[in-house]
This record gives structure tokens, sequence and C-alpha cells, in this order.
């Protein structure tokens, strides 16, 4: 049954987001589910994809998030994905728990957007690395208002 099961894509990111967010290694997640740690970490790594509900219910419990923040339902196919700077546009998210001010989310946008627009050859690395170092500056200040 279990390769019947099918995950979301950002799975494994998710589930290790979560636990890093909250500093637990893998063996406090262990110690809080009774799951074993080298399961998690295949699941963190994408090695398994489709662990049962009842799993999902625990890693959930002890990662202090509803079990539907570590699911969710894949796209349908003939539904267009977005860029990053769509979602950074059109999602609601926090940054250090908070919402974040239209201006932190466009400083965001710049960083996100110098990067992509970097060229990144030998002869421009240090450019561009100054250029989002700049861009990365505005952002960390804006946080700070």
């Amino acid at each position: 049954m279990g390769k019947d099961r099918v995950m979301s894509r950002n799975f494994a990111e998710k589930l290790k987001f979560y636990r890093l967010e909250r500093s637990y290694s893998l063996k406090d997640v262990q110690r809080i589910t009774g799951i074993d740690a080298g399961y998690i970490n295949k699941l963190e790594n994408g090695i398994r994809r489709a662990p049962s509900y009842p799993i999902l219910q625990k890693l959930a419990f002890a990662l202090k998030v509803d079990i539907t923040d570590l699911i969710d339902i894949e796209l349908p196919e003939n539904e267009p994905l977005r860029s990053v700077q769509e979602v950074l546009v059109f999602t609601e998210y926090l940054i250090k728990g908070k919402l974040p001010t239209t201006i932190v989310r466009e400083n965001l946008l710049a960083v996100i957007q110098t990067m992509l627009d970097c060229e990144w050859e030998e002869h421009t690395k240090h450019t561009d690395s100054v250029n989002v170092l700049n861009k990365v500056d505005i952002f960390l200040r804006s946080l700070k208002k």
C-alpha cells in the first residue's frame, strides 16, 4: 500500500525545515515520536517518499505543526507553476515569525531578482556578489525598521 501513496514534491524540504526551525536533531524527533531517526533522515532526503498517516500525525505533533503544513495537494497537471517572484508577490508568508511589510517584501524580491540576474562567470563573480550583498544589506536593514 505504501507504494500507492503520493506526497507533494516539497514534503522532504518541509519536514527538514520544520525540524531545523525547532532546533531538533533527528534523535530529538525520534525520542518524541518513536520513529527511527534513520527513517526520518530518509524522508528528509527523499529516499522514502510516502509515510503512513499515523507517521505523519506523529511528525506533525513533534514538530508542533498542523499535519496540513507537512502535506499539500499537488497542483493539477494543467495548472501552471508560479515563478519564485510570483510566489513572493502573491503569497502571504512570515519572516522571523511576522508578516513582512510591503517594503520588506519588495526588498526580499529585489535580493532574489538580483541573484537571478547575475551572470556568475569568473570575470563577474566579484561584481555580482557585491550587488547581491548590497541588496541583502538593504533587505536586512528594512527588517529592523
